[in-house]
């Protein structure tokens, strides 16, 4: 059974008009009586209007009426929800852990263990399209990303900006980690849950396997990746430049301790797999998931309401077109003739937006099957259809979008703003608008269509941690920019010599270098220095904490 709504409730008031037209309808009629009485002879005037017919006077404006209040109809937008499976799918909820510790930007993989990781967690998003994913970050401690969804182009944006950074303390606590990955499960469930757990597993965590064993119960399978070599490799420091040494001076040597992360899917039925390549990694962890039940699970890439205004309107044409057709004279044109005219007009109509509607249809099939090129071409048959069709250009955005054709899809989800009069759909355009800007690098628009996206839904807390995800990112990006900015005009203490001598050759008189600081240049240096010894000062009156003897920062 369904159940429909005005999407646009607020235009029904328009309705109350109705009764004000049909008062100054009244005050018409009135008036014409006066005319007639005020002309004279009531012979006279039979015979100058008989051919007026007052009954087809009335039908005229009844028709003018209907159209009125269909047009209203149309504004308020009547809507019922569409098809179930428009809006579901089966698949399992995957939580990725990714070690993002020091030892992760150790080189013995190339480029580094964390871009290689980087690499493999896309190709495993890629093939994870029915799957919703989560991601956590976890280094000395563990941090949620990203909770699980089913919108992989938000966690791929998310995996792009992990690093060592993400996380203030170093070490690698996978027991943590398997923990806090585990809350975002649901927790009435006893199966459709699995953990892809990516580390060189370079600290032995004795309560990795505990934790292990207690998520085994719970019906939760543990997949790891081993990412490193046997051999080990130092790790270089990103603001040095140098291999990293322990607290006794000695180089470090980060190694993989594959023996761990084999335990850790051992006991709970997973697989283990060492990465050497991205795609022969991602395959088998995609086949080891594909062998687990699957849950229905929410997705956005359909319309969730089918909307029937366009009747609404085609109706309301029809009934005012039949109105210029009839006539107040007698036997001039008969209402069957309008009708005829007005059922040409709608079977037109309704032929168009059935054809429209079948395309749509199959474009779904289509992209269900992931087949999205030719979904694209089906949604392209019904645009031509009806050209202003905003469901139509919304999914033909989405197979725009799994196609990569990034620029095409932002164009697809601002025809779906400009001609839906849906808010929901609207806000889905703008949230998918943002994910295409982010995998494009544009902060700032990406930034900007997520904003108006929980200007229409509030409640949409995917587009809120995307948001907050980029605000951080974009102030991150501008306090570098600033920090190289400053760097750059930053004053020299010294003058570069020019005529430097040579060792050979003595000047002829030391000169005392001068200053190209201006005086208001000068006092703010001062301020800067008197500020800075302040900080100082307040540092060591505080003290600072002393590191434990086995902290370890890699």
């Amino acid at each position: 059974m369904f159940t429909f709504r005005f999407e646009h409730i607020e235009f029904l008031g328009g309705l109350l008009a109705l009764p004000l037209l049909v008062i100054l309808f009244a005050g018409v009629l009135r008036w014409k009586k006066m005319v007639r009485k005020k002309i004279g002879d009531p012979v006279l005037v039979s015979g100058l209007t008989k051919s007026y017919s007052p009954g087809a006077f009335l039908l005229k404006f009844v028709v003018v009426l209907t159209g009125f209040a269909l047009v209203v109809l149309a504004a308020a937008n009547l809507q019922r929800p569409g098809p179930a499976d428009h809006v579901s799918r089966k698949g399992v909820d995957v939580m990725v852990a990714l070690d993002v510790s020091n030892s992760m930007l150790a080189e013995d993989v190339k480029p580094s263990r964390l871009a290689r990781a980087k690499q493999f967690i896309t190709r495993l998003t890629d093939k994870l399209d029915n799957d919703r994913v989560g991601l956590v970050l976890f280094a000395g401690r563990a941090y949620l990303q990203m909770p699980l969804t089913t919108d992989q182009a938000a966690a791929a944006m998310y995996v792009q900006n992990a690093g060592p950074d993400a996380v203030p303390s170093q070490g690698t606590v996978i027991g943590q980690a398997l923990k806090l990955s585990a809350t975002c499960f649901n927790p009435q469930e006893r199966k459709y849950k699995a953990i892809v757990l990516i580390s060189d597993g370079e600290d032995h965590d004795p309560e990795a396997l505990k934790v292990a064993k207690e998520l085994a119960s719970d019906g939760v399978m543990i997949n790891t990746v081993g990412i490193g070599s046997a051999e080990g490799s130092p790790i270089i420091d990103n603001s040095t430049h140098e291999a990293r040494k322990d607290a006794a001076g000695n180089m470090v040597i980060t190694k993989l301790n594959e023996a761990e992360l084999q335990q850790l899917a051992t006991e709970t039925n997973g697989l283990y797999v060492r990465l050497d390549d991205p795609d022969d990694a991602a395959a088998k962890i995609s086949s080891q998931l594909a062998k687990m039940d699957k849950t229905t699970t929410g997705d956005k890439s359909f319309a969730g309401f089918k909307s029937y205004f366009q009747w609404f309107l085609a109706l309301a044409f029809a009934f005012l077109l039949a109105e210029l057709f009839l006539s107040e004279k007698k036997n001039t044109a008969s209402l069957k003739q309008v009708l005829v005219i007005a059922a040409a007009i709608l079977s037109l109509g309704r032929a168009h937006g059935q054809a429209a509607n079948t395309a749509i249809h199959r474009g779904n099939q289509l992209y269900r099957q992931q087949q999205y090129a030719a979904s694209r071409a089906s949604y392209e048959k019904a645009l031509a259809a009806d050209p202003k069709n905003a469901t139509a250009e919304y999914n033909s955005g989405n197979a725009l979008f799994r196609g990569n054709e990034h620029e095409e899809a932002i164009a697809a989800y601002d025809n779906t703003i400009s001609h839906s009069s849906s808010v929901p759909l609207k806000a889905k355009a703008f949230y998918n608008k943002g994910v295409a800007y982010s995998r494009q690098q544009k902060l700032p628009e990406s930034i900007d269509a997520w904003k108006e996206a929980l200007k229409l839904d509030p409640n949409d807390q995917e587009a809120r941690d995307n948001l907050e995800k980029a605000l951080r990112e974009k102030k991150k990006q501008d306090e570098q920019q600033q920090q190289n900015k400053d760097k750059k005009d930053k004053p020299k203490d010294q003058p570069k010599n020019q005529n430097k001598p040579k060792p050979d050759q003595q000047p002829q008189q030391q000169q005392q270098p001068q200053s190209k600081l201006s005086k208001q240049q000068v006092e703010q240096l001062l301020k800067a220095l008197e500020q800075k010894e302040k900080e100082v000062q307040q540092k060591l009156q505080k003290g600072s904490p002393v590191p434990s003897k086995n902290e370890k920062d890699w």
